[in-house]
């Protein structure tokens, strides 16, 4: 009798989760499972479900033991999950992080969909992980400030558009406008940028790579119209030049002196790629970048207040001595 072909399943080198949860549903039911009973089961060879076993023993540390009244295999301790997930010591502390960084989310409309996705992916974690997370949960915290606020549906739509290759339709007031427009693009990416979160995409309006912040989007609508992603777009190469999110126009040299508190401040931090920090005679320093926007820069410069000196660009100096006579105005008409 010629030898049966293996499936596709039975050719992967490492057994299938899928196969092997199946085979811990059995075993958790005390359905004493043993390796025919299974085989025909699954529709794979005896000798299949043996090494799955095996692997699900030796390398998963499960406590499996054949007991031979039964005739099956059992499971001798308690076991609630199936660690469908194995993790390093330094992975653990990296899904610490994300759990942390989940929990700032709270009161927006991304804390459920996202407790749910984390709760997914930890649930297949073994119980010493959890326990060893449990002691850590104490020692680290995140706190974000400033998380946008909107209509989850419209990130919901907006991906989908960026996903399926879909144009969209919406209406946008940018930060400047006094009312609403009616906008429509093809969607190219999503990027969440200091808890706000953007589109990048071609604006068929203005026949012009564009970015919209969702928070200012409104009556979102796929149009069924399909576009081709333009195979040359890189959001690292679109970004490359931006302090944040926008990006635009002639890449200029910005200079930045920094004294008092900011200087050791400035100094803690990789603010870009681009940046290059020298220590001045004076004890100041100076922080310089490449960087084709100045939208961004202008208002972190701002927030530095005295212990930050625009050296460069001139138009970049020109804007912020006219903010900060417009604050001290409103400072001396309060």
């Amino acid at each position: 009798m010629p030898a049966s072909k293996k499936t596709p399943v039975e050719k992967l080198s490492r057994p299938p989760y899928a196969r092997m949860n199946r085979i811990h549903g059995e075993l958790k039911e005390d359905n004493y499972p043993n390796c025919s009973a299974l085989g025909k089961t699954l529709e794979v060879a005896s000798k299949t479900i043996s090494r799955d076993i095996d692997f699900m023993r030796n390398q998963m540390g499960l406590p499996i033991e054949w007991d031979p009244v039964e005739n099956g295999y059992f499971y001798s301790e308690l076991v609630d999950n199936f660690p469908m997930v194995q993790v390093s010591e330094g992975e653990l502390f990296s899904l610490l992080i994300a759990q942390k960084a989940l929990e700032s989310y709270k009161g927006t409309p991304y804390e459920k969909p996202l407790e749910s996705a984390f709760r997914k992916i930890s649930g297949g974690l073994r119980d010493k992980v959890f326990i060893s997370l449990d002691r850590m949960n104490t020692g680290v915290s995140i706190k974000a400030v400033g998380i946008a606020n909107f209509d989850l549906e419209i990130f919901q739509i907006v991906s989908r558009a960026v996903t399926t290759e879909q144009e969209l339709e919406f209406e946008y007031k940018g930060h400047a406008d006094k009312s609403w427009k009616k906008r429509r693009i093809q969607p190219w990416h999503i990027c969440g940028v200091d808890g706000q979160w953007y589109v990048i995409g071609h604006d068929l309006n203005r026949k012009a790579k564009r970015t919209f912040a969702l928070v200012r989007m409104r009556k979102v609508e796929l149009t069924g119209e399909a576009f081709n992603r333009p195979k040359d777009f890189e959001i690292e190469e679109h970004l490359q030049n931006s302090l944040g999110v926008f990006s635009g126009g002639k890449v200029q040299t910005v200079k930045i002196e920094f004294s008092g508190q900011a200087r050791r401040l400035v100094q803690e931090k990789s603010w870009h790629p681009s940046q290059e920090i020298r220590e001045l005679e004076n004890g100041h320093v100076e922080l310089s970048l490449k960087l084709n926007d100045l939208w961004e820069i202008e208002r972190w410069v701002l927030a530095w207040g005295g212990d930050a000196k625009v050296i460069a660009p001139a138009a970049l100096r020109k804007s912020i001595r006219k903010h900060a006579e417009k604050i001290l105005e409103n400072s001396e008409q309060g």
